[in-house]
């Protein structure tokens, strides 16, 4: 019974000793949050006696700083210090107290003893410099770097004296010392791409980077057997957008290193991606010409501008459209090629027939072939399938494209490619103005997993919802779905004159906005940009609430990136898109286009 109430005694204590130091730590906050320090000293002062902890040790002594009792703040310093006499960090702390005091003889006394640490840990180093940089310590910051080269021969202490030079604002010379870090570790390349990015405006065209560039240039004369600068230096010159510049440089790095093509086959894309069409060219052919090991997939590559020109640009001569098609046949007609192993090349080909070229039924006849082709996957005979029923609307077999359409929906029912057959069938019965039995199909379609699928269903269900359900809707919406299905087929004339039909017969109709964006499309299939721009700019600003308000913007910021070059407008659709319509399927789109235009990398 004795024992039983001491613990209880003891638990009871201990309970009570506790709550008291939860409402000590409560009320210490409490004082030295509100700036009462006078008060909060009296807790701290109890708190860091009973556990002289970091976070303790910092509020006691600045509630003694704070208080003026300089001699209580240096007991307490040299106690921590005692305690803890590796912590560099602590001594820096320490100096800058007595500093700021103008003790300066124990403040020097805390500076050699410092200076007299051998450094061999990184982290340390790093640690200590950080602490120098936050205090302007630029000199002894040197030193202790000096210091640490004895021990640390190979590391690139450059890297820091960049740290030194960015922090007093000396921005050339950080970029000459992070410069020469690169000679003794070139892995340190993009590392120092994102410093560089950090500290310069490469939107502008500056003495600043004028400057830039020609500590790039000189580091490369000094050390012109070093890859890494040449690679420095055309990531300069694409950084500047200049990349012709930039070309000269990697068709000479490539040669100089007697590469595989990497070096050229990388900038292609580089250029594709910023729509430099000529250069991307260019680069491919050059592997192609110099027959380097990666000549095959340069020339893949060299027919994907072709068909992204193509397919993005739309204005193009009749004997570029027939330069561009043979030398799709060129590589068909290879003995190594085989529609199995290059999916993407015969759908490309086919669609550059049919829908640029004027030559469906060529298509056609090759896209059937294709399809009797032996080792076929099941999703590849669907893929060809699928551009086999496109090209059947566009030479107006529409009702043949239903049934391939019907045929993928079956066999791929639960897959992307099944409900993406299934809105295009759908919008096939859409055309010929059975609406309701479109609608039913939409409906299943709005549950689709593909989100753009999904979309797609959505916009043309809400709009035959919003324009058909009285007798007289159904003509201007029938005149509308054939302007739609004309535009397809690319019938232009044709097209623009059953939309202004609308206009007339229908003056009131709730159509109007979709006939501006369709004019807009029209326009733009066309690659009459300019027109385009002017008919999506006015559905965005006249009907800013409606359903394609965010897709007017879309195409407008893209005409303004790729087409009109003019980065500040584009910039300002695709931010306008992300704030106004944030919902909008097109925002994370927008969200990339924004990073590109800002010079961001972009990981593959």
């Amino acid at each position: 019974m004795k024992n039983l109430f001491l613990c209880f005694l003891l638990s009871t204590l201990t309970w009570n000793t506790w709550c008291q130091s939860e409402t000590d730590i409560q009320l210490a906050q409490h004082y030295y949050l509100n700036g009462e320090f006078t008060k909060a000293l009296l807790y701290y002062e109890k708190l860091y006696t009973n556990e002289p902890s970091k976070v303790y040790f910092s509020r006691y002594l600045d509630c003694l700083v704070n208080t003026g009792d300089k001699k209580g703040a240096e007991k307490i310093f040299k106690k921590q210090t005692a305690a803890n006499p590796a912590d560099l960090a602590l001594k820096i702390q320490f100096y800058f107290f007595y500093k700021g005091n103008e003790d300066l003889d124990k403040a020097k006394r805390i500076k050699n003893e410092v200076l007299k640490r051998e450094f061999y840990d990184i982290k340390e180093i790093q640690e200590v410099l950080s602490n120098l940089l936050s205090i302007d310590e630029y000199d002894w910051a040197k030193d202790i770097i000096d210091q640490a080269k004895k021990n640390l021969k190979f590391y690139p202490y450059e890297l820091w004296y960049g740290q030194i030079y960015m922090a007093q604002g000396e921005t050339i010379k950080a970029l000459d010392q992070y410069l020469m870090a690169l000679s003794k570790k070139p892995e340190l390349k993009e590392q120092v791409q994102l410093e560089i990015e950090g500290i310069f405006d490469f939107t502008k065209e500056s003495e600043e980077i004028q400057q830039v560039k020609a500590s790039v240039l000189s580091a490369s004369q000094k050390d012109p057997s070093n890859p890494v600068y040449t690679e420095m230096l055309i990531w300069f010159f694409l950084q500047n957008k200049n990349f012709s510049a930039a070309y000269n440089q990697v068709s000479s790095l490539e040669k100089r290193m007697r590469g595989d093509g990497s070096y050229l086959i990388d900038f292609g894309n580089t250029c594709l991606e910023n729509v430099q069409y000529e250069l991307a060219k260019k680069a491919f052919k050059e592997v192609i010409s110099l027959s380097l090991y990666r000549a095959a997939e340069a020339q893949r590559m060299l027919l994907n501008v072709y068909f992204t020109e193509v397919t993005t640009e739309r204005v193009f001569s009749p004997a570029e459209l027939t330069e561009i098609i043979r030398s799709y046949e060129e590589v068909i007609e290879n003995k190594q090629f085989s529609v199995r192993v290059g999916p993407e090349i015969g759908l490309e080909y086919a669609e550059i027939l049919g829908f640029y070229a004027n030559e469906g039924i060529k298509a056609k006849g090759f896209l059937e072939q294709a399809m009797k082709s032996q080792g076929l996957t099941d999703i590849q005979r669907a893929r060809y399938k699928m551009k086999l029923a496109d090209v059947c609307v566009a030479v107006d077999s529409i009702w043949e494209a239903s049934l391939l359409y019907m045929q993928i929906d079956e066999a791929f029912k639960f897959e992307a490619i099944g409900n993406e057959a299934k809105f295009k069938n759908a919008r096939i019965f859409y055309f010929d103005g059975e609406f309701e039995f479109a609608q039913s199909q939409l409906d299943v379609l709005k549950q689709a997993t593909s989100k753009f699928i999904s979309n797609d269903a959505m916009q043309l269900s809400l709009l035959i919802l919003e324009n058909y359900g009285l007798d007289s809707n159904y003509e201007a919406m029938s005149t509308y779905a054939k302007s739609e299905l004309l535009l397809l087929q690319h019938r232009y004339s044709e097209a623009f004159q059953w939309m202004d039909s609308i206009a007339i017969k229908f003056p009131q109709s709730v159509l109007n906005d979709d006939l501006i964006y369709l004019k807009g499309r029209a326009f733009e299939l066309q690659g009459q940009w300019a027109q385009a721009a002017e008919y999506f700019t006015q559905v965005v600003s006249t009907y800013p609430t409606e359903l394609l308000a965010d897709d007017a913007l879309f195409h407008l910021a893209t005409i303004q990136r790729v087409h009109s070059k003019n980065d500040t407008a584009a910039m300002e659709s695709y931010l306008k898109l992300i704030d106004q319509y944030p919902g909008s399927i097109y925002s994370e789109e927008a969200r990339l286009s924004i990073r590109r235009l800002r010079g961001d990398q972009i990981p593959e």
